[in-house]
């Protein structure tokens, strides 16, 4: 029997607007029935976005998983795969595998020797790379940052300490409801002559990016609680 296919589906970074897919990724849905999602409530509303009319209840099966408990989820999932089915991977915004646990099943899949497919899609890492001015040769995404405020704060002086260093682009992010405290910690921490990008609701009509150095920032009056922020420092 021929294995399945594990394919990486890219879902929205917010927002309703699925024109910015690939009509590619839509037509391909029909032909999975079986999802390893990060947020199953987020998956379906995704999913029923962009045309999938597959019952939920008897035709799809969805297995959740988070980074605390999907070691079961994965088994079965590869499973699934070596039985024959398509599996989709859909992470709860953006490319899956980043930022979220979806990348140990990828590696499960390439030991069991089953092809990994990934799709077109937006990425908000590179998206804000892209638009911030910023190095792209070299550059290097750090996720979350610490919560704990003396270990985010050594964190982000490393972080810049590296982009004045080697000239390389550092990118991380926080959740939305943290993202004004982490803006104003760098703001604290970071030298006035460093160059920051705050790359907010990337694709949605309330985008705004913006690249300056924290001297400009301190004179400006932005709120980035509960945006979806991508920060970007280099030279």
């Amino acid at each position: 029997m021929a294995k399945g296919k594990l394919y990486l589906i890219p879902c929205l970074l917010g927002g309703e607007d699925t024109s910015i897919l690939p009509d590619y990724n839509k037509n391909l849905l029909v032909e999975i029935s079986v999802f390893a999602v990060e947020n199953l409530r987020s998956a379906r509303r995704f999913l029923r976005s962009v045309g999938y009319s597959k019952n939920f209840d008897t035709e799809v099966l969805f297995f959740e998983f988070d980074k605390h408990q999907s070691s079961q989820q994965f088994q079965q999932v590869i499973a699934a795969l070596n039985n024959g089915k398509n599996v989709g991977i859909i992470s709860e915004a953006g490319n899956p595998c980043i930022a979220d646990p979806g990348f140990e099943l990828v590696a499960k899949a390439h030991r069991q020797k089953i092809e990994v497919v990934p799709l077109v899609g937006p990425s908000s890492i590179l998206l804000a790379l892209i638009a911030s001015g910023f190095n792209g040769q070299n550059f290097c995404f750090h996720g979350y940052l610490p919560i704990e405020n003396t270990d985010r704060n050594k964190k982000l002086k490393q972080i810049e300490n590296e982009s004045l260093k080697s000239g390389s682009t550092q990118i991380f992010m926080e959740t939305p409801y943290r993202n004004q405290k982490l803006f104003e910690q760098i703001l604290q921490q970071f030298q006035a002559e460093t160059k920051l990008c705050v790359a907010a609701d990337i694709t949605l009509p309330t985008q705004y990016i913006s690249t300056q150095s924290i001297a400009a920032w301190k004179k400006e009056n932005v709120n980035l609680h509960k945006r979806y922020v991508m920060f970007v420092v280099g030279k």
